[in-house]
């Protein structure tokens, strides 16, 4: 099977046991599980195409057993779930896979349509990992919902990846991480067509709760009817955001930590953010002058290259 993705790799070829990183093979000794809702099995193994699984809850638990079997220095080995997409949305799921690369193999995953690899919770989250994850990278995937709900809902998050993605059509928002930790999410689409989303990407949980830590978030476009980014984590060291497109119905960018030192907060570099009171809002214990750089930001429909901060 071929696989090319514009941001992963110049080349993949997946096969069981192994995976190609740039040109050229070597064994990872993983497991490649593949997936089809259509024509797969909860009783297949998902070795092979004609074994296929049939919904992305039941190759996570099949990683998660065959992990747990490793040798205890070595239950890190990553393992590749590859999501064929068809014209029907797979089951959300209530857990997700530790060391191991989600590929949707499928239409670009903006917008509507068959042929998306895609996840419809129909009332709930789509992902949800409350136990936390850790070592997962996740491509070309679409998080799609209803209800007040974020399309993904993540507790604990650390080392993992998200890239061309989208997380659209939640009430409550697009993604959510309450804690985490040396996270890249970039070129993905948070916000809805059918469905506009409160806040797009909201990292936290209220009241401070959790850290956002050597994460970088770039050249994603997030939208909001209440803002597009809402940071409400205490700490945020080395994070940096980064040629986002931010829009949200008051604030694009909303910064509420309380953290007060340079380099526990977050950074801002070449955004556009919008909002239709604020652009970017940095709370008044924060660093506005030193934490947002080169910004192109609008305030009340007038678009200004950022030399003032707003402080909430």
């Amino acid at each position: 099977m071929l696989w090319r993705g514009k941001n992963k790799f110049n080349h993949i070829e997946v096969a069981p046991g192994g995976a190609a990183y740039g040109f050229g093979t070597f064994n990872t000794l993983g497991r490649v599980y593949f997936v089809n809702n259509i024509t797969g099995a909860s009783t297949n193994d998902g070795l092979a195409w004609d074994r296929a699984m049939d919904q992305l809850d039941t190759a996570v638990t099949a990683q998660a057993a065959w992990l747990a079997l490793q040798a205890t220095s070595n239950t890190y080995i990553r393992a590749t779930i590859v999501l064929q997409g068809t014209a029907t949305a797979y089951e959300a799921v209530s857990a997700l896979p530790n060391y191991c690369d989600v590929i949707g193999l499928g239409a670009e995953p903006r917008g509507n349509g068959a042929g998306i690899a895609r996840l419809d919770g129909a009332g709930a989250a789509d992902a949800a990992a409350s136990a936390g994850v850790r070592g997962m990278n996740v491509y070309n995937m679409q998080f799609t919902g209803s209800g007040n709900y974020y399309a993904m809902d993540l507790a604990i998050v650390f080392r993992s990846r998200f890239e061309e993605c989208a997380f659209v059509n939640c009430a409550y928002g697009g993604m959510r991480v309450v804690t985490g930790g040396g996270i890249v999410i970039k070129d993905c689409q948070f916000g809805g067509d059918t469905t506009t989303p409160a806040t797009g990407l909201y990292i936290g949980a209220g009241t401070h709760a959790g850290n956002f830590n050597n994460c970088l978030v770039e050249n994603n476009m997030i939208y909001g009817s209440t803002q597009a980014v809402l940071i409400d984590t205490y700490l945020n060291n080395q994070t940096r955001f980064h040629q986002n497109t931010c829009y949200g119905g008051t604030y694009g960018i909303r910064d509420t930590s309380t953290e007060t030192t340079i380099a526990g907060n977050a950074f801002y570099t070449d955004n556009f953010a919008a909002g239709g009171t604020t652009g970017i809002s940095i709370a008044s214990t924060g660093n506005g002058a030193y934490q947002c750089i080169g910004n192109w930001v609008v305030d009340t429909g007038t678009a200004d290259w950022l030399t003032t901060i707003a402080k909430s």
